[in-house]
């Protein structure tokens, strides 16, 4: 059972206090209209004095998307606090994670031998993460952004590797800080300063936990090179992942790259800081599918049938399910083969190929530097490249 002063520190503590239940964030979100306010909730936390599984078990089907947040008028955040309910049932032993197996183990791969890579060249200084979903589901867009990266980066180094963003949102707080310190330690032993990514969930885990890094999406970074060039007229619509939904940005360095290819934008109503979520936010779907399905629905309904672009790859792969969508990537550099859908792949076997095929690509083309495992990197002496 948590003291009270370890109480008063929590999130919950602060929607208790603070919300007026004004009703806004019940009526865009299904999981609290099954549920109640999101004060309703944290008053029966803090009266149970805390940890009461069956009463808590809910915050596992939150998305933790955000929406709340970003429609509240008192910029209140009650995904925080759901996360903070998560972190203190998996802290207690109360919650097991046992229906969350699937995403652990991919994860968990994501750091492997088999699958996770460094590569720091000489001089090193700058590092592109492309995340777990992009090697695989959009293997060639990968390796030609990488071409147009060092050609404006010259000694950009390059890691394949988890964040270890589903133990974050699972709650499971140790593990994640055990890992993703190891990475970042990692980085900062070779004389790393600055990540590159493609991932929306990466720049958000990197930008709140790996401080000592500056962090920038290669959206931002491709706004800042030549023309892409590839002029085609077409109407689309962009989804803006959660993990971005504060990030302007981010959000216009992608609106700016597909307006420069020819593309005309037309916004869903729930755009930017009031993004849906794709579905896949948080994992609730291994607890409550229907929510899932629900979010996806919501997000197909807005795009009235207008071709759906987003820059995260599990966004793209769930929206995917259910409406023609396209990550912005393979739209900006593969344009015919995108379009001709003759890059699409969902199915796991390939996406793991596909992994390990780039690692094993990239180690027999960048030039001589220091690579390796995860593991073995780990093991080696700390030593700078640069």
């Amino acid at each position: 059972m948590l003291n009270k002063e370890a109480i008063q520190q929590l999130p919950i503590h602060t929607i208790a206090e603070d919300c007026v239940n004004c009703g806004i964030c019940i009526k865009e979100c299904a999981f609290l209209q099954e549920y109640g306010s999101p004060q309703k909730l944290a008053i029966r936390w803090l009266e149970a004095g805390g940890i009461t599984p069956n009463r808590t078990a809910y915050s596992f089907e939150c998305s933790l998307c955000g929406l709340c947040h970003g429609v509240c008028p008192k910029d209140l955040d009650p995904s925080a606090m759901f996360l903070s309910m998560r972190r203190q049932l998996v802290a207690s032993g109360c919650e097991k994670l046992k229906q969350h197996k699937t995403i652990r183990s991919y994860e968990k791969r994501g750091s492997s031998s088999l699958f996770s890579w460094y590569y720091f060249p000489p001089t090193c200084e700058t590092i592109f993460f492309p995340g777990c979903a992009l090697p695989g589901n959009h293997a060639q867009a990968l390796t030609s952004l990488f071409d147009i990266l060092q050609e404006m980066i010259p000694a950009l180094g390059l890691v394949f590797d988890c964040c270890t963003k589903p133990s974050h949102d699972l709650g499971d707080q140790a593990h994640f800080q055990k890992m993703f310190n190891e990475l970042c330690d990692i980085l900062e032993n070779h004389g790393v300063k600055k990540v590159l990514v493609a991932c929306p969930n990466c720049y958000r885990i990197f930008r709140e936990y790996g401080k000592q890094f500056e962090v920038q999406t290669v959206y931002e970074i491709l706004t800042e090179g030549d023309d892409l060039g590839g002029q085609f007229e077409r109407e689309i619509t962009v989804h803006d992942p959660c993990g971005v939904r504060n990030e302007e940005s981010v959000q216009q360095s992608v609106r700016t790259l597909l307006k420069q290819q020819g593309l005309s934008v037309r916004e869903m109503k729930h755009n930017r800081s009031k993004s849906f979520c794709c579905g896949e936010g948080g994992s609730a779907g291994f607890i409550r599918p229907d929510f899932a399905k629900k979010w996806t629905a919501k997000r197909v309904q807005e795009a009235e049938a207008t071709t759906i672009v987003s820059y995260c790859a599990g966004c793209t792969h769930f929206l995917g399910n259910s409406a023609e969508t396209f990550h912005v990537l393979d739209l900006l550099l593969l344009p015919i083969t995108t379009l001709q859908k003759k890059n699409w792949i969902n199915k796991a076997h390939f996406i793991y190929w596909n992994r390990y095929r780039l690692k094993q690509m990239f180690r027999k083309k960048l030039p001589p530097g220091i690579n390796g495992s995860r593991k073995a990197i780990t093991l080696q002496p700390a030593e700078r490249s640069c």
